[in-house]
């Protein structure tokens, strides 16, 4: 069952909106007349799309989605505007609206096609939030030791879009500075004549999908040389954010803890 908030001051279109989405297709909606009361219920309340109408006193739609991006919510967001509103289209994109409608006579003609959009939104943002979950739980686990788990988009620069807390003991840089464009970044670490060998290896693994292992070295900010293992796996589906993740360990502390374990 999909769960929808939906927000218009019209009662008349809200009530017929509600109907057509509701009948049959595994959706509950929640109607409710103003931004103001809206806020309230995601205090509360998660919901796993809100449609919402621009033009509505107080509080109009725009407004709306701001306050619900600034408390952290991501949830799908689609705006209805009222025709030759093109400020309030080109507004609601900058501002982060998955989608917008334009108000119709016909509200049934009008959301033939919105539940089926309405799925593939929800989908892709659970497959998203699994995927950040995932990420999130190794990460923690390695900020406890001296390693990274990273998230690359492949190109002519390898460029990290997602690196954990285990950056600042194995190279001596935080996380931050590991994913600068244009500054400071992981490829720069590793020693000139290992560089190649790591890009081509990371590229490869993406052409043929399978996962790849890579010993290499990296010169720390301090300038001390350390030898590091890699491993590394392609990202699919349409939700991803970078094209492959993995972790990077240091190969001389996890030898020795091997070692020690015997």
């Amino acid at each position: 069952m999909i769960s929808i908030l939906l927000v218009d001051d019209e009662l008349n279109f809200l009530e017929v909106t509600r109907m057509f989405l509701e009948k049959g297709r595994g959706i509950r909606v929640t109607p409710v007349t103003s931004a103001e009361v809206a806020l309230e219920m995601l205090k509360t309340s998660t919901f796993d799309a809100i449609i919402s109408d621009y033009a509505m006193p107080g509080i109009n739609g725009i407004d709306f989605m701001k306050q619900v991006r600034a408390m952290g919510d991501d949830t799908p967001f689609i705006i209805i505007t009222g025709r030759g509103r093109e400020d309030v289209v080109i507004d609601a994109l900058n501002f982060g609206a998955d989608l917008y409608l334009q108000k119709s006579a016909d509200p049934r003609s009008q959301f033939s096609d919105l539940v089926s959009r309405i799925r593939n939104m929800v989908s892709l943002r659970a497959g998203h939030r699994e995927e950040q979950g995932r990420l999130a739980l190794l990460s923690q686990a390695m900020d406890m030791i001296p390693g990274i788990v990273f998230g690359i988009e492949q190109g002519r620069e390898d460029v990290f879009c997602c690196v954990s807390g285990g950056a600042l003991p194995l190279t001596g840089t935080g996380p931050d500075g590991l994913m600068k464009r244009g500054g400071k970044a992981f490829q720069d670490l590793i020693v000139q004549e290992d560089r190649d060998r790591v890009h081509d290896t990371r590229r490869d693994a993406l052409a043929s999908g399978e996962g790849y292992c890579i010993r290499y070295q990296i010169r720390t900010a301090d300038g001390k040389v350390k030898e590091v293992l890699e491993e590394g796996h392609v990202v699919s589906g349409a939700s991803r954010e970078w094209d492959l993740e993995g972790y990077i360990l240091d190969s001389g502390r996890l030898c020795a803890g091997r070692h020690q374990a015997r």
